[in-house]
């Protein structure tokens, strides 16, 4: 399908969905017609949709099942999907890996489609200017040396090639048009310098400096006319459209300097320019430089600003009934965003996949299971899930609550280490909220101080929240490993040795290693191993004897360091066997009464009294 089909499909879709369930089919096979390809297209949205109705989530087509999935608690499966599923031998799941990837194509589709055709103004805009000088300069001006025609028409070939390309059927990523648009902006560039080198050297030494000048008079005006469209039709970065407009005013000047070093004798004239009246070649020439590097730098303005109130205008209206704030953070799978429901006005966290890894399909999946792992687990001290959906323009997001407060990563760094009392008040917590998700089978896999929030709910002072089950593994044959072969996913300084290097299974006593790490951090302000590259962190933690916490900082109590080191151990059979275990030790040390919801309330008042 090209792109008007795509806009033919949206459009159809949009209409359908309005129907009653029960008109839909009968209204699409009378705005489809006869073409089959079309209606079967929509049908099969207008299947995931009712299906995302039904589920709460947006189903995984029968044909591309391969994961088991846990169901959501309380949802049956309606029957024909589960016999579908079940003759595969897989239960009914629930994922909306293909539905994103479907949307998401959609919407690289529409964002191609709008740099397409702003590459095909460009393009054009180029080869008009091209082929009105090839037609001034041999009708008009009647240039005497036949050969300067060359680049200019190698140039019109080139670039009227471009537009029928760009209005053929190939379809190019985003990148592909980036690419695209800086290879012929310049070539542009650097044809029209070669002529202007052509063509001045060839007038200078024909002696006929007038005309030679009159050359670089209309590069002057060829640049400005560049500079703007460039402004116009490929709105971007500022840095990018700075390196871009910046060149190009600079390049006729550049050009006329290289003229003058490489031929001082037929150049001669720009050096005598103005003397006549007074005046110097800097004064001649500097006036048109200023000009258009001013011009460069309102392109470079205008550019950013369409793209900015472009992107403001789409993330308006793209995230639905949600309101997005301002950016709260970003990693390497997508972005967090504090926003506002429209209606219940209640701040929230929503986080989507960034635009440039959406076509990523692991990533897809590993967004689609945090969301919905997050979803099934209640507990308190589990960030809360409220809501999911797909933008407008086929970006995946969830939202959950708003965290204010701190990352213990963000608390330790901004105040030091943390007393042995609060350290074990808020990691009992943490215990609590991984005992849930490991009776449910479930490893975390990416324990670190940023992906725990040390936060205010209820009135109550420095609530634990867990976050980022992106990596979390579900022990079934079955499930897809997101890791990657070969590849080690996690954070170096709070992972298992055996998460690592692969010799053991990773299960709930690798989180407790994780967690154990966690604590040290805490305690002494550094993870049990920091010092080298990642790989020299993984061989340290599978090799080294980890310092005691109370060699770094004196006055760690003596139990909680038994705690924490036992965690640390190399072997997991030598560790806490489960969770469980870990918060009862953690519980029966000495510090285990030290901190509480007062003390925890006047230390964010004192310290951090604008977090709230």
């Amino acid at each position: 399908m090209n792109d008007a089909r795509w806009r033919r499909v949206a459009e159809l879709f949009d209409e359908a969905v309005q129907l009653p369930v029960a008109d839909r089919d009968r209204w699409l096979q009378s705005a489809c017609g006869e073409d089959l390809e079309l209606l079967e297209e929509i049908r099969r949205l207008v299947r995931q949709d009712e299906r995302a109705e039904g589920d709460g989530f947006l189903s995984l087509p029968e044909e591309s099942a391969s994961t088991t999935w846990v169901r959501p608690r309380g949802r049956e499966p309606e029957e024909s999907s589960t016999e579908s599923n079940e003759g595969r031998g897989g239960r009914r799941g629930f994922t909306p890996y293909e539905a994103i990837r479907h949307a998401s194509a959609s919407h690289s589709i529409g964002g191609r489609d709008l740099a397409r055709r702003r590459l095909i103004g460009l393009t054009t805009t180029c080869l008009v200017i091209t082929l009105f000088i090839l037609a001034w300069k041999f009708t008009v001006v009647r240039d005497p040396n036949p050969w300067q025609a060359l680049p200019y028409s190698l140039l019109v070939v080139a670039l009227g090639t471009l537009v029928l390309v760009l209005n053929g059927p190939r379809l190019f990523t985003l990148s592909e048009f980036r690419a695209i648009e800086l290879g012929m902006i310049g070539t542009v560039a650097v044809v029209y310098a070669f002529a202007q080198y052509q063509t001045m050297l060839d007038f200078s030494l024909r002696d006929d400096p007038d005309r030679a000048q009159l050359v670089f008079n209309h590069r002057v005006l060829i640049a400005t006319i560049l500079i703007m469209s460039y402004g116009i039709y490929a709105p971007t970065s500022w840095r990018r459209a700075a390196l871009v407009v910046g060149s190009i005013a600079l390049l006729p000047f550049v050009t006329l300097v290289i003229l003058l070093m490489r031929h001082p004798g037929p150049m001669t004239w720009m050096a005598q320019l103005g003397r006549e009246r007074g005046s110097t070649p800097l004064a001649h020439f500097g006036f048109d430089a200023v000009l258009l590097l001013i011009l460069a730098a309102w392109s470079t303005h205008g550019a950013y600003t369409i793209t900015r109130l472009r992107r403001q205008e789409r993330e308006a209206r793209r995230m639905g009934q949600y309101r997005l704030i301002r950016k709260l953070g970003a990693g390497g799978m997508g972005e967090v965003h504090l926003a506002e429901h429209k209606f219940l006005k209640r701040p929230c966290a929503l986080k989507l996949i960034r635009p440039g890894v959406v076509a990523d399909a692991r990533t897809l999946e590993r967004f689609e299971r945090e969301v919905r792992i997050t979803a099934e687990l209640s507990h308190p001290n589990t960030v809360d899930v409220y809501d999911y959906g797909r933008t407008e323009d086929g970006e995946y997001f969830y939202v959950m609550e708003y965290l204010p407060g701190l990352s213990l990563e963000d608390l330790v760094r901004r105040h030091g280490p943390l007393p042995p009392g609060r350290t074990v008040h808020l990691l009992r917590q943490v215990c609590m909220a991984l005992a849930e998700a490991h009776d449910a089978g479930l490893v975390h896999r990416d324990i670190k101080p940023s992906n725990i929030f040390a936060t205010r709910r209820g009135g109550v002072d420095d609530v634990a929240k867990l976050l980022d089950f992106g990596l979390v593994r579900i022990p079934d044959a079955r499930s897809a490993d997101l890791s990657g072969e070969g590849r080690i996913q996690g954070t170096p300084a709070f992972m298992a040795p055996e998460q690592a290097t692969g010799d053991a299974e990773v299960d709930a006593r690798s989180d407790v290693y994780s967690l154990g790490a966690v604590a040290y951090f805490l305690l002494t302000g550094e993870p049990p191993f920091a010092q080298g590259s990642a790989v020299a962190i993984l061989i340290a933690a599978a090799r080294d004897t980890v310092t005691p916490p109370s060699k770094r900082r004196p006055g760690v109590p003596e139990d909680l360091e038994r705690v924490v080191l036992r965690c640390l151990e190399k072997r997991p059979e030598d560790r806490y066997q489960n969770i469980r275990d870990l918060e009862r030790a953690l519980a029966a040390c000495s510090s285990a009464n030290e901190w509480g919801s007062e003390r925890a309330a006047l230390w964010w008042r004192e310290s951090e009294p604008t977090a709230f």
